[in-house]
C-alpha cells in the first residue's frame, strides 16, 4: 500500500567525502507483501520480503543526503538473471549478497557479503561520484537481506538512529 509520507522539520543528515555512507537510492524497487514499490514509498509496519526469513516488518526508515559520494551502478542483469531490468545505484559501501562465482573466486564460499566496490568489473558494474544523493536506511528488528532492483544487498545493522528524520 503507498503511504502519504510526513518529514518531520529537523534538517536531513548529510554526510561527505571520507564517509562511508550505506543505503538505497529513490526509485530502487523493494519487494513487499503489496508487491514491489520504491524505496521512497515504505514506511514503518510495511512488510519486506527477505532472503531465507519471508516477510519482516520494517521498523523505520531513515534518510540522509551523501555528498561527493562514489557510488556502484549495477547495469540491469549484472548480478544474474534474477535482477530486474532496471539498474541500480549504491554507495562503494553497501553490502551486496553475492552468490555466484565471484564469491567462489575471491572468497572461497558459496555466499558472502561484500561491499558493492569491491565487484566493480568496469563492463556492466561501474564505479562513478556523485555530487549528490539521497539515500534511504531500512531498519527492521534484526539485519536482513532484502532484494533491491532485483539484488541481494544488507538492510541497515540496527535500529534506527534517534534525532535523524524517520518515515512513520
Amino acid at each position: 500500500m503507498l503511504h502519504l509520507l510526513s518529514l518531520p522539520d529537523a534538517p536531513m543528515p548529510m554526510t561527505g567525502r571520507g564517509s562511508r555512507p550505506c543505503g538505497l537510492a529513490a526509485g530502487t524497487l523493494i519487494r513487499t507483501m503489496d508487491g514491489e514499490l520504491p524505496v521512497e514509498y515504505l514506511t514503518a509496519g510495511d512488510r519486506v520480503l527477505t532472503r531465507g526469513g519471508g516477510f519482516a516488518t520494517l521498523r523505520a526508515v531513515d534518510v540522509s543526503i551523501a555528498r561527493d559520494v562514489d557510488v556502484v551502478r549495477f547495469a540491469p542483469r549484472a548480478m544474474g538473471r534474477h535482477a530486474t531490468d532496471r539498474a541500480l545505484v549504491v554507495p562503494v559501501a553497501q553490502p551486496v549478497l553475492t552468490r555466484d562465482w565471484r564469491a567462489r573466486v575471491v572468497y572461497g564460499q558459496d555466499h558472502v557479503l561484500t561491499p558493492a566496490g569491491a565487484l566493480v568489473d568496469d563492463h556492466l558494474i561501474r564505479r562513478k561520484r556523485l555530487a549528490r544523493l539521497r539515500l534511504f536506511r531500512l531498519h527492521f528488528d534484526s539485519p536482513q537481506v532484502i532484494r533491491a532492483n532485483g539484488i541481494d544487498l544488507a538492510s541497515a545493522r540496527g535500529k534506527a538512529p534517534t534525532g535523524t528524520p524517520l518515515l512513520h
